[in-house]
């Protein structure tokens, strides 16, 4: 018996977000390789967000379909550490600060549990990936 191990990824809120509006990445998100997680920032985001009766349907099933993964207490103090250093490097404000410090424990629920994060924020994504190391694909 051979042991299959599978990747597991997680998508962000920009590619739900994106799909959602446009169906922009419906044919990649059918024929993804990975096993899903879904992180409950991203669904904390997807819900704040959710007006359409469309769009409340989609984060339900989200919600009741997909393992849900969080960041613990330590993720959360190691996070405005993380956001801190990226204000003072890149010289962010603290709307931008605010904005990403959501991505930082996003990518930090991603690294815990070993999953790709997929993203079609690269900028942001690839500025936290400067700081901490984690598995990132972007559309």
């Amino acid at each position: 018996m051979t042991l299959v191990i599978a990747n597991l990824a997680i998508i962000d809120t920009s590619v739900y977000i994106d799909n959602l509006r446009s169906g922009r990445f419906q044919k990649e998100l059918l024929e993804l390789k990975f096993v899903v997680r879904a992180s409950a920032v991203v669904l904390a985001e997807l819900w704040k967000g959710a007006r359409s009766r469309e769009a409340v349907r989609a984060v339900d099933y989200l919600t009741a379909n997909l393992r849900v993964v969080a960041p613990n207490e330590r993720e959360w103090v190691e996070s405005g550490k993380i956001v801190g250093r990226l204000m003072s490097e890149r010289r962010y404000d603290d709307r931008k600060a605010k904005e990403i410090h959501f991505d930082v424990l996003i990518a930090m629920t991603a690294r815990k549990i070993g999953a790709y994060l997929i993203t079609c924020d690269a900028d942001d994504f690839t500025a936290i990936r400067g700081i901490m190391d984690f598995n990132l694909i972007c559309w």
